[in-house]
């Protein structure tokens, strides 16, 4: 295991490990690429999915594409039982307007390890739960190293791919930066450049990238995401959104053209990747100070419209594919919640739903998920509208508040006698006094009080 013994047990201090250890610490292959490798449209991709030959020899660097080396390295990992089960799931597509695509997984709600109990969005690592120094050898797929634009200016640092124990999906994987330095799970700019890199390497439109914040169904406290293909298109891809306000290539969505808000950007040119990763980061650092949850999805998708149809899929294939970042604030989840129905994490936001028993699996109804998100994850209008204010104001460099309108700009237009109206309706408004049964309510937290079981 990289901390079985008393030289690995340091990495989970601040004390980073030796160099030459950390290089013989695992048997995996390093997955070296150039930036001249990615591929920002898929439409009009070169054939750069080829093995690699850079002149280097060096012992253990790969000369597989990455797609190619993550499957292989994840079937290898089958023969050394380094998963808690086969992978045996149905699929089915719910009717409705949102396109949801549903997973039966019973496995992964039982046999999945017990998600951990936390009470903030920035909780301190701690080294006595279970973290990722503690995985065996074998389960460890790759090291990733980038060999024009170093991803870290520290030598010591380990970037690694490992195998999710408790996978979605084929090659279902775990990225994590700086494994040695031990972060809690917060995303950083290098956790948001591997991310995009891989996007970027990964010659698939069903390759995902996910990340879980606490409260928002992260289990681990140890910064990583997730990495896996889905074999149906969120239908994320074929909504219009709107403009964040004024700011250049940046835009929401909400509800009812999807089932929950999100913030999204998108990579049109190689030119803007620094702006894209920049974006991104800054966005969940602001999550992240005002202790709000959060979930992503990386996926391809075709050119982000603010006009036409609510809905207009690529039916042909002739548009380009393009590597989109939703970012979707959420309520804050306080404690551990046991898989009942589903859990609604990073892929469930963007439609692609995992079931833990065959009686939802069943019965379930895209009325019903939409219920179960609306009471689980989903924000209300004003606080999403909130964040959205200031969300532009940090990207466009402008003092917090800019944005948000007084309460005076409120009635502008408005004439005198529609004035009037408004604050007699205001004044007739009477309050109900409550019932026993709501000061009864009130009393018990919402998660406790709201549940949705499907008979």
């Amino acid at each position: 295991m990289l901390g079985s013994n008393t030289r690995t047990q340091r990495s989970v201090s601040s004390v980073q490990l030796p160099a030459e250890f950390i290089a013989s610490a695992s048997a995996a292959p390093h997955f070296n690429y150039l930036t001249k490798d990615f591929v920002i449209d898929l439409r009009r991709k070169e054939n750069k999915e080829t093995p690699q030959d850079n002149g280097d020899e060096r012992r253990g660097v790969s000369k597989t594409g990455l797609k190619d080396l993550l499957h292989q390295r994840w079937e290898a990992a089958k023969k050394f039982d380094a998963f808690n089960y086969s992978l045996n799931c149905m699929y089915r597509c719910l009717d409705g307007q949102y396109e949801l695509s549903m997973q039966l997984n019973i496995e992964r709600g039982d046999l999945r390890r017990k998600p951990m109990h936390f009470k903030n969005i920035k909780e301190p690592f701690n080294s006595h739960r279970f973290n990722f120094t503690k995985l065996n050898d074998r389960e460890v797929m790759m090291y990733l190293k980038c060999e024009d634009d170093p991803l870290s200016d520290d030598p010591l640092d380990r970037h690694l791919v490992a195998v999710n124990a408790s996978p979605l999906e084929r090659d279902h994987s775990l990225i994590i930066p700086s494994v040695n330095k031990c972060l809690p799970q917060v995303l950083t700019p290098l956790a948001v450049r591997l991310a995009v890199d891989l996007m970027l390497l990964a010659q698939d439109d069903g390759f995902h990238v996910l990340f879980n914040s606490l409260l928002g169904q992260a289990s681990v406290n140890h910064l990583h995401l997730h990495c896996l293909y889905w074999p149906y298109d969120s239908d994320l891809i074929n909504r219009k959104h709107e403009s964040l306000h004024d700011v250049e290539n940046a835009y929401v969505i909400r509800p009812p053209r999807w089932l929950c808000s999100a913030f999204v950007f998108q990579l049109t040119d190689v030119n803007l990747y620094s702006k894209f990763k920049e974006n991104i980061f800054k966005c969940v650092e602001y999550l992240t100070t005002q202790n709000q949850a959060h979930n992503l999805f990386f996926t391809r998708a075709q050119p982000i419209r603010v006009t036409g149809p609510d809905r207009e899929e690529d039916r042909k294939g002739l548009r380009p594919q393009y590597v989109t970042a939703y970012i979707f604030p959420r309520t804050n989840m306080i404690g551990a919640k046991p898989p009942n129905n589903f859990n609604p994490a990073a892929n469930e936001l963007a439609g692609n739903l995992t079931a833990y028993t065959i009686r939802f699996f069943e019965a379930a109804t895209e009325q019903a998920v939409v219920r179960i998100i609306e009471e689980e994850a989903s924000l209300a209008d004003d606080v999403f509208q909130n964040l959205c204010f200031d969300l532009a104001d940090i990207l466009s460099a402008r003092p917090l508040g800019t944005s948000r309108p007084s309460k005076n700009s409120l009635l502008e237009g408005l004439t005198s006698p529609e004035i009037d109206e408004l604050r007699d309706s205001f004044q007739s408004f009477m309050p109900r006094s409550p019932t026993i049964r709501d000061r009864k309510d009130r009393t018990q937290s919402a998660p406790e009080r709201v549940q949705f079981h499907v008979s």
